[in-house]
């Protein structure tokens, strides 16, 4: 059996709907609130402008840093090495730029084939300070610093910075390992450098290393001459 339809009397239809009654406060809110509504919409215009602004600036940034690096590179890979690191500082100048912390290492490594080891190791120190821990990133820029330290005969910090890119799990670990045993035995930590050589041929059982850890056995085996 089917059901009467409800009857919309002349009262309902009179009555506001929600659409209506909806627009009407939106209006009175604007009318008794025009002062705070334009300052919303001027610091929202602004806002956006300021954002499409950044990207825009990052973006010239990229483009014109990616030039530099790229002239940068082509010395480097010639082995211009001291034109190389003046042509990366210049990509440093782009701070906001991808390429700006990636110039700071090239420019490490620039000193590095000069023999340079004050300016190699403050260049990739600052690369160091932008990068992540635990990173692929941060253990290259450890085992750079490492490495020229150890050249400059400061085997201590590089023990440490070569101890510090070990624990880090990525391509440069058994480099740091190798290099931290290195620094160790030359300052005279034989059980350091015993320990680590062993923890290396683990998983290298045919290297160099074996003879190494022989060595360095029969050091710990003979007592120390008295002068």
């Amino acid at each position: 059996m089917a059901t009467a339809s409800k009857r919309i009397t002349r009262k309902s239809l009179r009555q506001p709907d929600w659409f209506q009654i909806t627009t009407e406060k939106a209006l009175e809110f604007y009318q008794g609130n025009q002062t705070k509504v334009w300052i919303g919409a001027a610091v929202l215009v602004a806002l956006l402008a300021g954002i499409v602004g950044w990207q825009s600036f990052r973006e010239r940034q990229n483009a014109a840093a990616a030039e530099e690096f790229s002239r940068a590179l082509v010395l480097f890979q010639s082995q211009n090495y001291l034109a190389a690191a003046s042509a990366f500082k210049k990509v440093e100048d782009y701070r906001w730029s991808r390429y700006s912390s990636l110039a700071h290492l090239y420019e490490a490594n620039s000193y590095l084939a000069l023999n340079d080891f004050d300016k190699a190791i403050a260049a990739v120190q600052r690369f160091i300070s932008a990068t992540s821990s635990d990173s692929l990133y941060r253990q290259i820029g450890l085992v750079a610093l490492a490495t020229a330290e150890e050249r400059k005969n400061q085997c201590k910090q590089a023990l440490e910075h070569y101890a510090e890119a070990e624990t880090i799990n990525a391509p440069l670990k058994e480099k740091a390992m190798l290099g931290k045993a290195r620094c160790a035995e030359q300052i005279g930590d034989i059980k350091t450098a015993l320990a680590t050589y062993r923890d290396y041929v683990k998983d290298h059982p045919d290297s160099f290393v074996a003879v190494q850890i022989a060595e360095l056995e029969a050091k710990l085996r003979t007592p120390a001459v008295r002068k």
